[in-house]
């Protein structure tokens, strides 16, 4: 391809591959950022009405819990019906009616005491009539005689009670619990519960008793007067929105004349709710709800039946409290859910633009919309199959869904937002950007064609008399026409064709070098080998100075280990068996390599001959002449020699660590050291110790490798963590296994690597 189309092509390339590449990174980067906004608007969403979910089900708990504090209504009491509606408040839209199950019929002398009860009580309130206007608490136009207390209404076994809550629109659903109200239902429950007890003699549960009517008493006073307060508020915001009505209906009668100021608007007059309750006044109708009190049909039992698992299935559980009469337990108040109404107010309302889809399943499979047409689109999406199986809900088309299940009840509810349209017109977005960065390109591509032409001639005269250079023309010169990078090129050629000359012949010596220097390092690789041959066959004789085996012994549990740092080793270790005297000796011979293996070889062979009769002292001083007659210069050799016999171990060292001695029966460690120099320095005299043993002790002969390791750091190990960690491994129960753990407790504190000094281990165990 001649080089002016490869300017060209590469000048296309090169427009075009960035532009599209910048095209489809923005197209994708903004799809995600898209799609990030969607799926975190569908999670606050989902979580909106997780919220909505708790707040309805916290809500029923704590209206119910009120409900049962309350004296319970009979069929000729509508005023405490009315009670019941309005503490109710915004959970009788979700409750259809409340049902009273008694559980046992009160015991005559229960009955007796209640009706007794009762007329003490109708005393007490007819007599406190008048201080309830005088009680600080309650607002003036509340000041109302209060009724004397239902009678108590008898229930027989079986029989159930129906409460037909008001629809939505006539109860009071703003009604808000005063700190009075909580105070007394806590009370309530306070008294109940020691009623519940046994341990209370008649005279005390009389007085609990009297104690607990009185609370409800209040209770049901209190309720009585903040509904009828909310009545007389809802009914003075009504007069006060009709005056201001009637008054800007007569100011706009008025002509305004010229000259005459216009008479100002009447102000609206702003009526604040009382503390105990919270209301919206301008739309609330001034009138008592009515609540229908009946015993329950077979009809009744059915539907309660049939909403309690519906109802189950959306909020998870039952809402019932007990409720106790003069502090017993006579049976409890349930809550007739209506799930339609709670999976409408979880579900919300539709939004502005139309474009969320919220739904919901229960743990059946029943799928829940807000109307059929969204039912419809989330089925044709697949969406229910999904959540059911638990799929992943992230691969739709052109959607965008999450769901979160509710632990309690495990309705699982969800979101999906279209996002189709956005993406739709994203890609359009791109491809138009693409259209315009391709026609900007093609104007381009114009004006390189006269530059390329321009460059393609300078390039053929180089390429010419490169290749005139290249055939060994070394005498060629290119013109130079210009001063920029082709004239470069051509000056560059010039002055190589003349180094070419002269590097020519220093190519030729260089070549002699090369091949002088390849036959010096054949020669260095056969002296290597030759070396490295000799140095293996010095460590396998050195270790062949090594017992092949651990000697046997009926009273000795008896294991060794030794690590090198080097290939030849210094360190060395032998034992001598006689009839039931074992002998063991281990040294360290100073340096490493073909020295410290000489030294090995030749306490090797004075300790073979080695008798049993010699004590071990003389031996050392036997075998330091020895070493001084042979006269081997700077080399020596640290070694120690015990003899066990029976249950005594006799000691001599030459320079070598203490001897160290796990006793069992103090769990501590005995240092035995003798201090003298290594064989073949200045001494030749030695002693010696004899040290007893009892069963079960550990003896550990060790070279000065192990507490001198080094770790990571630079940091020796040093003879006191040494003696630790033979404390701990002489646990063991073997000689092998407190080898072994003395050899993991080295590779923990110095790592895999060579040590740098020979470490060697020799562990006799008395069994």
């Amino acid at each position: 391809m001649r080089i002016r189309t490869q300017i060209i092509l590469a000048a296309f390339v090169l427009a075009v591959v960035p532009l599209a590449a910048i095209v489809t990174y923005s197209y994708h980067s903004s799809r995600r950022a898209l799609e990030s906004a969607s799926r975190a608007e569908s999670d606050r969403l989902t979580k909106q009405m997780d919220r909505r979910l708790s707040s309805i089900r916290s809500e029923l708990e704590q209206r119910l819990a009120v409900v049962s504090a309350l004296p319970l209504p009979s069929a000729n009491n509508a005023e405490a019906g009315s009670n019941i509606a309005s503490v109710m408040g915004e959970a009788a839209s979700f409750v259809d009616a409340l049902e009273f199950h008694p559980i046992r019929e009160p015991r005559n002398v229960d009955l007796q005491r209640a009706n007794t009860d009762r007329e003490r009580e109708t005393e007490v309130a007819q007599a406190t009539v008048p201080k309830i206007a005088e009680e600080p608490q309650l607002p003036a136009p509340a000041m109302v005689p209060m009724p004397p207390p239902p009678p108590i209404h008898t229930f027989h076994p079986g029989e159930r009670l129906v409460i037909d809550l008001p629809p939505a629109a006539a109860a009071v659903t703003h009604y808000v619990m005063s700190e009075q109200q909580k105070e007394l239902i806590d009370e309530i429950a306070r008294l109940g519960s020691v009623l519940a007890t046994t341990n209370l003699d008649a005279a005390e549960r009389e007085d609990i008793r009297k104690e607990l009517t009185a609370a409800q008493e209040e209770l049901r006073r209190v309720v009585t007067h903040d509904r009828r307060a909310l009545r007389e508020q809802i009914a003075e915001a009504r007069r006060a929105s009709d005056a201001v009505r009637r008054a800007r209906t007569e100011w706009n009668r008025v002509t305004v004349v010229p000259g005459i100021p216009a008479p100002a608007p009447v102000p609206v007059t702003k009526v604040e709710p009382t503390p105990a309750v919270a209301t919206t006044a301008q739309v609330a109708e001034a009138k008592a709800p009515e609540v229908k009190i009946r015993k329950a049909t077979t009809k009744d039992v059915e539907r309660s039946a049939n909403t309690a698992k519906k109802s189950a299935l959306i909020l998870g559980r039952k809402f019932h409290a007990p409720v106790r009469s003069q502090g017993e337990l006579i049976g409890e108040i349930t809550a007739r859910i209506s799930p339609e109404q709670v999976i409408q107010r979880v579900l919300g309302g539709a939004t502005e633009d139309g474009s969320e889809v919220p739904f919901a399943i229960d743990s059946e499979g029943t799928f829940y919309t807000r109307n059929a047409g969204e039912r419809e689109t989330l089925e044709r999406l697949g969406v229910p199959a999904r959540v059911r199986d638990d799929r992943s809900l992230k691969d739709i088309e052109g959607w965008i869904v999450t769901a979160t299940t509710d632990p309690q009840s495990g309705l699982k509810i969800g979101v999906a937002r279209p996002v189709g349209d956005n993406l739709e017109e994203l890609r359009r977005t791109a491809a138009r950007n693409l259209g315009l960065g391709m026609g900007l390109i093609a104007f381009a591509l114009i004006g390189i064609v006269p530059l390329s032409n321009h460059l393609a001639r300078d390039v053929r005269v180089v390429t010419d008399g490169a290749e005139r250079i290249a055939q060994g023309d070394l005498m060629t010169r290119l013109p130079v026409k210009s001063d920029n990078e082709l004239g470069q090129l051509a000056k560059a050629f010039n002055r190589m064709a003349e180094d070419l000359s002269r590097q020519q012949q220093r190519l030729l010596e260089q070549e002699r070098d090369k091949q002088e220097r390849e036959l010096e390092q054949r020669l260095m690789a056969v002296e290597y080998d030759r070396k490295s041959f000799e140095l293996e066959e010095a460590r396998r004789f050195q270790l062949s100075m090594l017992p092949k085996e651990v000697p046997q012994h009926p009273l000795y549990d008896i294991a060794v280990y030794t690590r090198t740092a080097t290939e030849v080793g210094g360190d060395y270790y032998d034992f001598h068996l006689s009839d039931d005297v074992l002998a063991v000796t281990i040294g360290d011979a100073t340096g490493h390599g073909a020295k410290a293996g000489t030294m090995v070889t030749v306490i090797k062979t004075l300790f073979s001959g080695y008798a049993r009769a010699m004590r071990p002292a003389d031996f050392l001083g036997d075998a330091a002449e020895k070493i001084k007659r042979m006269d081997l210069g700077r080399m020596a050799m640290a070694l120690s020699l015990g003899v066990f016999e029976k249950n005594t171990l006799t000691l001599s060292s030459a320079g070598m660590p203490p001897v160290l001695i796990h006793r069992t029966a103090t769990n501590a460690v005995e240092e035995v050291a003798l201090s003298a120099t290594p064989l073949g320095t200045m001494g030749t005299t030695y002693e010696q110790t004899s040290v007893p043993l009892a069963a079960g002790d550990t003896v550990l002969f060790l070279s000065d490798g192990f507490p001198e390791l080094m770790n990571d750091a630079g940091q020796q190990l040093g003879y006191a963590a040494a003696l630790d960690a033979f404390a701990e491994a002489a646990s063991r129960a073997t000689a092998a296994e407190v080898i072994a753990s003395l050899a993991a407790f080295s590779a923990r504190w110095h790592g895999e690597a060579p040590p740098n000094d020979d470490v060697t281990f020799v562990v006799a165990r008395i069994p």
